[in-house]
């Protein structure tokens, strides 16, 4: 019999569904704020048996306008390809959303792929890690909601940390507990240089820094940083249900407070736990996020929320404990596109 594992990622790597398109789109995050005149980039997928030759253009909101203005794309069958344009007159929206269109003209088609896209980017900063978000205005807030409840994410850089906060819309918030495991609220997260990729086998190693992040109960109580992976981990490893006690970051801080309905996750990660990363600006990173509210939405996936082909979903790409469950299907990737910017003005 096939492991259930060997089944979901034969799933998930499969063509996304596509009605007879000849090509997948998907429109990239922004990287640095729009109006700083950014490159951005559309993903093509060939689905064909065959070559596919064609032009891929990007429509974007009123006043915008890409260089150039379409490109040419040669793809054999099966192949992706990033395909950059550089955007000229953008402006920056407080709310962070960007309605675009991804086309692609060729092989006898029109294919359009609209989308809302966000400028995933973290500015330069050092937040007091309290729980209080009064010191985050210069962040660049990504919210999405999933199955009605509503959640926001900023994440900020400096020289020594890579800091996040994330407010999660929840009708209650269960904490994690040393002993007795069970189910409970948390925040998975993941960080790995723009050039790395997911394995598709378990004897592939792990290219990401991987981390969890729950609240604790009582007087004392501090809460948890986990970490789940790090660069040259076997995959093998980090799918086995391990128990959380033994995988406390050292150098890693959290707090996490309730506040009306929402659960507020305020985070640092030294730089001595991101081996693979380097903090300096204009880099682009990948980076992705879950969020587990078991009792409640289940798990949230930034990754679809991004636009994620279903070919996408990976069960490799997140790591595993004692007690999580992921629901029917394997989650997106971990790799997202991100950037670590000066500032978002």
């Amino acid at each position: 019999m096939r492991s259930l594992l060997s089944i979901l990622l034969m799933t998930s790597l499969a063509a996304p569904a596509t009605g007879g398109e000849p090509v997948a789109l998907r429109a990239e995050s922004f990287t640095v704020p729009p109006s700083t005149g950014p490159v951005t980039h559309v993903a093509v997928r060939n689905l064909l048996k065959t070559p596919y030759q064609g032009a891929v253009r990007l429509r974007l909101p009123k006043g915008w306008k890409t260089n150039p203005a379409e490109r040419a794309v040669k793809l054999k069958p099966g192949e992706t390809k990033r395909v950059p344009f550089a955007v000229e007159g953008g402006r920056d929206k407080a709310a962070n959303t960007y309605p675009v269109d991804a086309v692609a003209v060729g092989g006898g088609k029109t294919v359009v792929h609209k989308q809302v896209v966000v400028c995933a980017s973290a500015p330069y900063g050092k937040p007091k890690i309290d729980g209080k978000l009064g010191d985050w205005d210069d962040a660049i807030p990504v919210t999405f909601t999933a199955r009605g409840r509503k959640t926001v994410v900023r994440t900020l850089w400096n020289k020594r940390q890579f800091c996040l906060a994330v407010e999660v819309e929840e009708v209650k918030h269960v904490t994690w507990r040393a002993k007795g495991a069970g189910k409970f609220d948390a925040v998975q997260f993941a960080i790995a240089p723009a050039a790395a990729r997911t394995g598709t086998k378990e004897t592939d190693v792990s290219t990401r820094c991987e981390f969890l992040l729950a609240g604790m109960s009582g007087l004392f109580a501090r809460d948890k940083v986990f970490a789940l992976a790090k660069p040259g981990m076997p995959l093998a490893v980090t799918q086995e249900p391990r128990p959380l006690a033994a995988l406390v970051a050292k150098n890693a801080r959290v707090v996490v407070k309730r506040r009306g309905g929402t659960t507020v996750y305020e985070c640092a990660v030294e730089a001595s736990e991101l081996p693979s990363i380097r903090m300096t600006v204009g880099r682009e990173i990948r980076f992705s996020f879950l969020v587990h509210d078991p009792d409640d939405t289940g798990l949230r996936d930034w990754g679809q929320a991004a636009g994620l082909w279903p070919s996408q979903r990976n069960p490799l790409a997140w790591s595993q404990w004692e007690g999580m469950q992921w629901g029917k299907e394997a989650p997106f990737d971990s790799k997202t596109e991100w950037g670590l910017c000066s500032s978002k003005y």
